[in-house]
């Protein structure tokens, strides 16, 4: 029994020596949300993590259709990406990137990118990122005995993060800044100074009525063309229309 005993202890340590070839001994930061759209509030957070760990990954969750719109208009994970890109490109933090998962909640997101098709490799810690709101950790604490095997995840309640506040000391307001890109104004407060002009653009909230409007003020035109919304033709927006369409012939009140 004793030989037994070696043997499987010395295959043992053999097997976790082999192991040890392809761990690595690095902490990753994982920060999901849906992020529609990601703001200076976020970035705060993420510069927190970039200098605790050797890896930030912002994990942008796909909300479902017709959920936290801007006007009619939906904000795709692409366009969430691509905004993150905007608001860090001047930030210096060489250790963070950006990804897109497929699953439509954070908590979704964090259970497949830490389980066993996820990419994180053997002896690796991880940290769930989150900004200490007073929310209810227990959830993630769940989550996190999911892992799969080799993958370390520290306590929530022990890497939770301030929240980062406006200049005004006003907490940062995802709505608040739908609400005002949905009105044409100026949400450099949101996102850095001069990257108003860059978020619309990437949303697609500058139409080409709006362009030929311009032109014909510059040009003095006395019938300047009315700015009209564009309307994303989603699944919320089809279902009004619906609405509308069975009110106006009578067969709903």
């Amino acid at each position: 029994m004793s030989r037994l005993y070696d043997s499987i202890e010395k295959l043992v340590l053999e097997l976790e020596d082999d192991m040890s070839e392809f761990s690595e001994s690095k902490t990753v930061a994982i920060i999901p949300g849906a992020y529609r759209p990601p703001h200076m509030g976020h970035v705060g957070m993420v510069e927190q993590y970039a200098q605790r760990v050797d890896e930030v990954v912002v994990l942008v969750s796909s909300a479902l259709k017709g959920n936290r719109l801007i006007g009619e208009q939906a904000v795709t994970p692409e366009q969430s990406q691509q905004i993150w890109q905007e608001l860090l490109s001047d930030r210096g933090l060489t250790n963070v990137r950006v990804e897109t998962s497929t699953q439509p909640t954070r908590s979704s997101a964090l259970l497949e990118y830490i389980g066993e098709d996820g990419p994180l490799t053997y002896g690796t810690k991880v940290i769930f990122g989150f900004g200490n709101n007073g929310g209810s950790t227990k959830r993630y604490e769940s989550i996190a005995r999911q892992a799969k095997h080799g993958i370390t995840v520290v306590p929530v309640s022990e890497t939770m993060v301030e929240l980062s506040n406006m200049p005004s000391g006003e907490p940062y307001r995802s709505s608040n800044l739908r609400k005002i890109l949905d009105e044409g104004g100026d949400a450099d407060m949101f996102f850095g100074e001069g990257k108003t002009a860059s978020v619309r653009s990437i949303l697609g909230l500058d139409s080409p009525l709006e362009e030929m409007s311009a032109v014909g003020a510059i040009q003095g035109s006395p019938m300047p063309i009315k700015k009209k919304k564009q309307n994303e033709y989603n699944e919320l927006y089809l279902y009004k229309e619906v609405l509308k369409l069975l009110s106006k012939k009578g067969t709903i009140k």
